[in-house]
């Protein structure tokens, strides 16, 4: 057990309170930068599809292209931010966001579109790992909490106004006009990095191991194109998606082999023996599956399905920003006397809650309603963020953090990737399952169907009726669909619930 004096001279190693605020300040618009482009996307997909003649399934590249560039390339600054310094590489990350920003603005086509914003997500990757480097240098771990629930404050002011900031320009302007919004948030960030960040520290960087970064890449390029051309390809039944799934597996179990026998891995897997960081891993992955599967979601089903205009859904949406917002605040609070686990099971009911709210919807559900589920909906993952990232790295060696922090914001990236990919293919699958289903029951041979009173335009005597008809089924299937994944998320947030008594009360600090 460390002695008081021992104490004391830890926290001196530490930057003062003071500089700990100017550095908090400093952190806060990259992060916010990082949430708004994702964000206001996710609203203006809507809009994309329309734009580029695209369906769901492809524009959803649009977010999964940012997101395995990010997993990809997350661990890289680790050993890049130990070559360069924290400070530069920060800067960098930030002009390539918004050269990239611009790129993506000036596209055409939906494959321009996912490639720039793939170059976007390899500079996006740096922002997450390198505000987790500053807040781990600049504050004590006794204040660990507080700090990730302001990081995550900053964050989650991003997906307040990103809805709102993108509902609005794609709605008066162009979906384009959102990515140009990037350039004054990322110019602020600058400044404030280069102003208010303490020079960096020499730090030896290890060899780095381009073995191990290009068979991960390969493993998660090749897993994400079997999870996003699946369902159109008809899963395992072709013989595309069966070779995408073998040459992923093949290249992860490779990357897992040299990474346990390489004496400078890509990724440090030691951080993995230190039971509490490997528990929040878990948390991380299952919370960020859940978010990016929601940003994938209630932009479509609340503007194609409910019939809100891109505007108000986007002040639907600032719900969730707003509850993320004041739970960041509250778990952060919460954990200067308690232990992480126990914000982490209030967030998961309330997730739960928020979850079972939303696989109730109905064509006529009042706004009311929705936006305090999505409300909840917020609250619950942005609890759970704050203390997932502190739990992670209570007793994790300072040695490890730049590692951890580069594994724990890769495995949140390929499960947002992964939830957006996942949730939209069973989307689909349910889809032309429930319209299967409808259709065999629309028929003149149907005594129900037939002498039910139905409006005057759907009717099966005519073209023009037959058609009307086939535009409501179609739309009623892609309904039954998004409630099937609302119900999936409140089973798998159910089911993880039990992982909660894995965390030890009291961690160890050996």
């Amino acid at each position: 057990m460390s002695s008081p004096d021992a104490d004391k001279i830890k926290e001196e190693e530490f930057l003062p309170p003071r500089q700990r605020l100017l550095v908090a300040i400093a952190i806060g618009p990259a992060g916010c930068l990082q949430g708004m482009d994702t964000f206001a996307t996710a609203v203006a997909m809507p809009r994309m599809m329309g734009s580029l003649s695209a369906t769901i399934m492809e524009i959803s590249w649009v977010l999964t292209a940012y997101l395995v560039a990010s997993a990809m390339f997350t661990p890289l600054y680790a050993w890049l931010s130990r070559k360069m310094g924290i400070k530069r590489m920060f800067q960098i990350v930030i002009v390539g966001f918004l050269a990239c920003s611009l790129l993506v603005s000036q596209s055409d086509s939906v494959a321009e579109l996912v490639a720039y914003r793939f170059l976007q997500g390899a500079f996006g990757a740096g922002i997450n790992p390198l505000s987790i480097q500053v807040v781990l240098a600049a504050f004590p771990t006794s204040h660990h909490g507080p700090a990730f629930g302001w990081l995550k404050t900053g964050r989650n002011s991003a997906v307040v106004l990103g809805p709102l900031i993108g509902g609005i320009l794609t709605e008066w302007f162009d979906w384009r006009v959102v990515y140009l919004m990037n350039v004054p948030f990322g110019i602020l960030a600058f400044v404030l990095i280069q102003n208010l960040l303490p020079p960096d520290k020499k730090i030896t960087p290890k060899r780095f191991d381009f073995f191990g970064f290009f068979a991960l890449s390969i493993a998660i390029a090749f897993i994400q194109l079997m999870l996003n051309r699946g369902a159109k390809m008809d899963w395992f039944d072709s013989q595309t998606i069966v070779m995408y799934t073998l040459i992923g597996l093949a290249a992860f179990y490779v990357f897992l082999i040299h990474a346990t026998t390489s004496l400078h891995p890509y990724l440090n897997l030691r951080v993995f023996k230190n039971r509490e960081f490997t528990i929040a891993v878990l948390f991380g992955f299952f919370a960020n599956f859940l978010l990016y599967g929601y940003a994938g979601l209630l932009p479509p089903i609340l503007q194609n399905q409910l019939g809100y205009p891109v505007v108000e859904a986007g002040v639907i949406l600032m719900n969730r920003g707003i509850g993320s917002i004041l739970a960041s605040l509250a778990a952060g609070a919460m954990m200067i006397r308690f232990h992480p686990r126990v914000p982490i099971a209030i967030c998961m009911i309330i997730l739960a809650l928020s979850t079972g709210t939303l696989a109730t919807l109905t064509p006529n559900t009042d706004t009311i309603p929705l936006s305090i589920a999505i409300f909840l909906q917020g609250f619950g993952l942005g609890g759970m963020g704050t203390a997932i990232m502190t739990a992670a790295f209570q007793t994790l060696p300072a040695s490890l953090r730049a590692d951890g922090a580069s594994i724990m914001t890769a495995t949140r990236r390929i499960a947002s990737s992964v939830g957006i990919s996942v949730l939209v293919a069973i989307l689909v699958r349910r889809t032309q399952t429930a319209r299967s289903t409808l259709s065999e029951n629309v028929s003149e041979h149907n005594e129900l169907f037939r002498h039910f009173p139905l409006p005057e335009k759907w009717t099966m005597d005519t073209v023009e009726g037959m058609l009307t008809l086939e535009k409501v089924i179609d739309k009623q299937s892609e309904f039954m669909g998004y409630l099937y994944d609302f119900q999936l998320m409140t089973i798998i947030t159910i089911c993880f619930m039990p992982m909660l008594f894995f965390m030890r009360s009291k961690p160890s600090t050996a």
